[in-house]
């Protein structure tokens, strides 16, 4: 089969599987590459990532669910949000304006689905952050950083990411929910702001 037939024929199977997801129903890695392996298409991890982020260039709004039953899913669009959660604002077929805003200004936030970096938190432009995790978590890693990460695979088999260097509590939340799988390896200063987040917490939750 021709490369140029394969890539077009991956494309349409990740479509037609997206297709049928939600929030509450996500697609997993392994199933993408389980049914992808039906075709007679062997595909790499990262080759299913650039083709997400493709369609998300093209207008999809593809979003990934974390945790152990974690997957990919399809974010319907402001528009086709009916039933249930358009009663549950007030007016059955439609969503609040609040809601579609939320969903506009997350999409901005998120550089048009490429990266889940908040702007307002990349302390220094021009400048690199860099950090060492485990390959189990490249999925989410890539998830998160996007385009805007450098991913390099270390001769221990440990995942290099290079990042513009960000600062702030939403990427210290999710830096924690990491837990020791993904450390700041360089600028200290921001190691050194993230041990300090920790300690606040740890310090809130004292005596409970």
């Amino acid at each position: 089969m021709a490369k140029s037939h394969n890539q077009k024929i991956k494309i349409l199977i990740l479509e037609k599987l997206l297709s049928g997801t939600g929030e509450h129903k996500v697609v997993t890695m392994q199933e993408i590459l389980d049914n992808l392996g039906q075709y007679g298409i062997s595909a790499e991890r990262k080759s299913i990532y650039d083709d997400m982020e493709a369609l998300r260039d093209f207008g999809y709004d593809i979003q990934y669910k974390r945790g152990r039953t974690g997957g990919y899913y399809l974010q319907p669009k402001a528009e086709e949000k009916t039933g249930e959660d358009a009663t549950e604002n007030g007016e059955a077929g439609t969503v609040c304006q609040s809601d579609a805003e939320d969903m506009a200004k997350s999409r901005t936030e998120e550089g048009g689905g490429s990266s889940r970096v908040r702007s307002e938190e990349i302390s220094e432009a021009g400048k690199t952050m860099k950090l060492l995790c485990k390959k189990e978590r490249e999925e989410e890693i890539r998830e998160y950083f996007g385009s805007i990460g450098k991913y390099k695979i270390k001769t221990s088999g440990q995942l290099s990411v290079a990042a513009p260097q960000i600062s702030g509590p939403y990427f210290f939340g999710w830096l924690t929910t990491m837990g020791q799988d993904v450390h700041i390896v360089k600028p200290k200063k921001i190691a050194s702001a993230y041990r300090d987040y920790l300690k606040t917490l740890a310090k809130d939750y004292k005596g409970l």
